[in-house]
């Protein structure tokens, strides 16, 4: 905010200001020094007081709030929650055709059920962003206009920066935690640390890019996460797809080369192409908390980001003991992203996510004749795990055999009459199923 500006700004305060206020505090213009505007605010406890309001309700926020565009991700935020706590993202699967039947007059009567799916989010950032104005310093802001410019400048600064580092640490890593849960899709490639690398990285982004158009369950998390019911079907509007790569991924990029790539002009790439530092992790004093350097970037539906701000105010505390007064900016919001939405994290290698259950899903056991062939799936506990590798053993060879057909499934074939249970086990997690076979 430029001294004129702060200027503006204070003169369009003092319309709304008291009565009072407005007989004692006179009008800026381009003879009003410093002093005589300060002098009565001085003077008169009251009137400091009501200033020291005004300073930072109504100069420091909208001054805040005019700046949020300098997250460079905050483009992926949504609307805002009007009341709650708990929002629902809602899908609705394309409906099935069926086969035309001139006979079919029972059909009519029929109901046919939407495939409905449904994610459930809550609000989870609720922080507050404190400063504290002392009388004393902000009487000696009052020896020029720039000084007090400089002030509110500092105190703006303090706010807005705090929020700021947040708001775009949360965003970024929600591919993070994603990416560390497996919750998202994942391709596996190798760094493009050199030009036919960085080819091959742009083609896979553009092959990403073109797909997502199209209608198909591939490249959404829907039923890797366990989700219900029939995998999602959707697509993603070409002007939708946003791409977030490392930086210094980036660099190694032509950008002619990418807009030529996907087919549409260099400004519109760009505004695609958000910049990301790293996809790191750490706490509020810098110390690393997740090593996210295997992450090289995410194409998506920009609706993955589930973000949206349900309140952003400011409260106050005036402490008369030392004659300060305590500012909180609290920003309350929610940071989700979606099972539903198309999402490909291009990473170095998967994430390691541990098996902590498993469960065949059948506690009755199953049944089968001499001669006879099952195929048994093992359910995980995360659904996302994929650690440590599942294995399967009969428990009597010589009533069936127990052979291995993917990662969570199993071929038993029954040999001789007799009942032993079939056993799947990742490191010390196990579960069993009885398996009987009945006699010739």
């Amino acid at each position: 905010m430029a001294v004129q500006g702060l200027k503006n700004a204070l003169n369009s305060v003092r319309q709304e200001a008291s009565q009072n206020f407005q007989e004692v505090v006179p009008v800026i213009d381009e003879n009003t020094s410093i002093e005589s505007y300060t002098a009565p605010l001085l003077n008169m406890p009251k009137l400091f007081n009501e200033f020291c309001d005004v300073l930072v309700q109504r100069i420091v926020y909208t001054q805040f709030e005019s700046k949020l565009f300098r997250n460079p991700l905050k483009v992926l935020e949504g609307d805002r929650i009007p009341l709650g706590y708990l929002g629902q993202e809602i899908f609705i699967n394309p409906a099935q055709g069926r086969d035309y039947d001139i006979n079919d007059f029972e059909g009519c009567l029929k109901k046919y059920e939407s495939d409905t799916k449904v994610q459930y989010m809550g609000v989870n950032f609720d922080k507050q962003y404190p400063v504290t104005v002392v009388r004393q310093k902000l009487k000696q802001a009052f020896v020029s206009w720039n000084a007090l410019e400089e002030y509110i400048g500092g105190l703006t600064n303090s706010l807005y920066n705090g929020y700021y580092i947040d708001e775009y640490r949360n965003t970024k890593g929600l591919v993070t935690n994603a990416y560390r849960s497996n919750a998202v899709q994942i391709d596996v490639l190798t760094a493009p640390t050199t030009k036919e690398l960085a080819q091959a990285f742009v083609e896979k982004a553009r092959t990403y890019f073109l797909n997502f158009q199209v209608p198909s369950n591939k490249y959404n998390s829907w039923n890797k996460v366990g989700g219900y019911g029939r995998a999602v079907m959707t697509f993603t509007n070409a002007e939708d797809i946003v791409f977030l790569v490392r930086n210094d991924i980036r660099s190694k990029l032509d950008v002619e080369v990418l807009a030529s790539a996907f087919n549409i002009d260099k400004t519109t790439l760009l505004g695609n192409i958000l910049p990301v530092d790293d996809f790191s992790i750490y706490d509020k004093n810098d110390n690393l908390v997740y090593d996210g350097s295997n992450i090289l970037g995410i194409i998506c539906d920009k609706s993955w980001f589930r973000i949206k701000t349900q309140d952003e105010y400011m409260d106050d505390f005036r402490n008369a003991n030392n004659r300060s007064i305590n500012y909180y900016l609290n920003a309350i919001k929610m940071f989700n992203y979606s099972f539903f939405a198309n999402a490909i994290v291009f990473a170095t290698e998967e994430p390691q996510v541990a098996i902590t259950g498993l469960n065949f899903g059948k506690p009755e056991g199953v049944i089968l004749n001499v001669g006879d062939s099952l195929d048994v799936n093992v359910t995980v506990t995360p659904a996302t795990a994929n650690t440590p590798e599942i294995t399967f053993t009969s428990g009597n060879n010589s009533y069936y055999t127990a052979d291995k057909t993917g990662d969570r499934s199993c071929k038993i074939t029954a040999k001789t009459a007799g009942t032993a249970n079939l056993t799947a086990k990742a490191g010390n997690v196990e579960t069993t199923l009885s398996v009987t076979v009945s006699g010739e």
